[in-house]
């Protein structure tokens, strides 16, 4: 399976059509009262377009705040994680991804997720997986989060949480753009920059053992993780479910296909 095309484009189309959708709605607004006031319902088509406008533009440029919102998060500090430190700047170096704004959660799990926008992008790793693995199993972790910001796929997914949430249509637009095998793809980009799968192979199997669960963590981030935060995100009832990533079992299958 090929890396998934990137989906910039996307994410800018749905932020296109977004913003037409709301400009059109306060143009037909402003147009029943020009039936009535021509003057006042210019001015009521301007200022609601204006308006939508500057909304959704704050909204996205603040879309990577909204998605840490309510996550106690501590910034990497510049020296006190060297290997992390130096396999950021080498990947980023490798995947042309500019080096993103790093952040750790404190937890005995291990879990990771990035969130992106035009402007950047920003890496959670909980505090268990940035200490407890090793060199080759965190690069092909860290590998997976920026291979989802080269792609595009991280911003697309930001944008459709920060605009639908996870109501049934974010759900759907989710599915849509990313496709059910979307973390088998984001895995196939994480081997593409290391070039050694059984890296991502063993990362996950101490996953697995460490567990992947997280307390406390906002709804929106779910389908943002690299791996399951909750049982709940895998439920056929869950709005999420169509967009759920795969179980780590299955993934360690496919790579070691490789």
């Amino acid at each position: 399976m090929q890396a998934q095309p990137s989906l910039d484009k996307s994410a800018k189309r749905l932020e296109h059509n977004v913003l037409f959708l709301g400009v059109l709605a306060a143009l037909v607004l402003g147009g029943l009262v020009m039936l009535v006031q021509p003057i006042v319902g210019a001015v009521v088509a301007a200022v609601l377009s204006l308006l939508w406008f500057l909304l959704l533009r704050e909204k996205l440029a603040s879309s990577v705040k909204q998605m840490l919102a309510g996550l106690d998060l501590s910034p990497l500090r510049a020296g006190s994680n060297p290997q992390l430190e130096n396999l950021l700047e080498g990947l980023c170096a490798t995947s042309g991804v500019t080096n993103p704004e790093v952040y750790l959660l404190e937890s005995t799990s291990m879990n990771a997720f990035v969130a992106a926008n035009k402007s950047g992008c920003s890496v959670i790793l909980t505090t268990e997986l940035a200490k407890g693995l090793g060199r080759l199993e965190l690069e092909g972790v860290v590998a997976n989060l920026l291979g989802r910001q080269r792609d595009g796929s991280a911003r697309y997914a930001t944008s459709v949480i920060s605009m639908f949430g996870i109501s049934g249509y974010g759900a759907r637009k989710l599915t849509a753009g990313l496709g059910e095998q979307r973390s088998v793809r984001s895995d196939m980009a994480a081997i593409d920059l290391t070039r050694y799968p059984p890296g991502l192979i063993s990362a996950f199997s101490a996953m697995q053992t460490a567990g992947t669960t997280l307390s406390n963590v906002p709804a929106p981030t779910t389908p943002m993780w690299i791996a399951p935060v909750s049982e709940a995100s895998s439920q056929e009832s869950s709005p999420l479910a169509d967009t759920s990533m795969q179980p780590l079992t299955y993934r360690i299958a496919v790579l070691q296909e490789l």
